[in-house]
């Protein structure tokens, strides 16, 4: 008979996963854990956030968490990354041969879809000059200026057609960002004075109907 504490016969063993399916669930496990490392710090803050309370909401063991990050302010700055290369490839979307009234409206549409898709985006975006938190790492500040560049030169150029309102190009950049994303950190109190559900699909939409009507002219 086998011993107790003999090895498992190889026929009884289990199977070794291949390798690209083990990195394929790391990366989906990876994925998890900075997700819910997005969504945790947007509800509660650094300071008030902890690794325990990502774990869990990640469904993942808290030991995993602590052997891939070595603090919670390098699972941060993995977040923000993380979040940041997602938003380059959901507003990547080749619009340059559009003409430049149709682009604002097409990259528009796209945005508001983001920014409902992800209000933790704009959550931890307000932290980061309302609370104390970790600064972005110059590689996130170097995309986050570069995209800035590309928008403002698309209002400078609608500005001189007359399609965007003459005012200072900083400003309406603002206000047309919190135009998109506001609605989405206040769905709370919409849902509540309104019964209105402004994540519902064709809620989105005529909300990117009533942000591209409301600044291109």
């Amino acid at each position: 008979p086998t011993a107790p504490d003999a090895p498992s016969p190889p026929s009884e063993r289990a199977p070794k996963q291949p390798p690209t399916i083990r990195k394929a669930r790391l990366a989906a496990t990876r994925a998890a854990i900075l997700q819910s490392a997005l969504e945790t710090f947007s509800e509660r803050g650094f300071e008030g956030a902890s690794t325990r309370a990502v774990a869990a909401k990640a469904g993942v063991n808290h030991g995993m968490i602590r052997h891939i990050y070595q603090s919670k302010e390098e699972l941060w700055r993995a977040a923000i990354a993380f979040m940041f290369e997602r938003a380059n490839v959901a507003m990547s979307q080749a619009f340059a041969d559009l003409p430049l009234r149709q682009r604002f409206e097409a990259r528009t549409r796209l945005y508001v879809r983001y920014c409902a898709e992800h209000p933790e985006h704009a959550r931890l975006m307000i932290q980061l000059s309302a609370v104390a938190s970790p600064p972005l790492s110059p590689e996130v500040e170097q995309f986050s200026r570069t995209r800035h560049r590309g928008i403002m030169n698309d209002i400078r150029l609608l500005k001189q057609e007359g399609a965007l309102p003459n005012v200072d190009s900083s400003s309406l950049l603002l206000s047309f960002v919190a135009a998109c994303q506001m609605i989405y950190l206040l769905a709370a109190e919409i849902k509540a004075n309104s019964d209105r559900n402004v994540f519902a699909p064709e809620a989105v939409e005529r909300h990117a109907d009533a942000v591209v009507a409301l600044f291109l002219r």
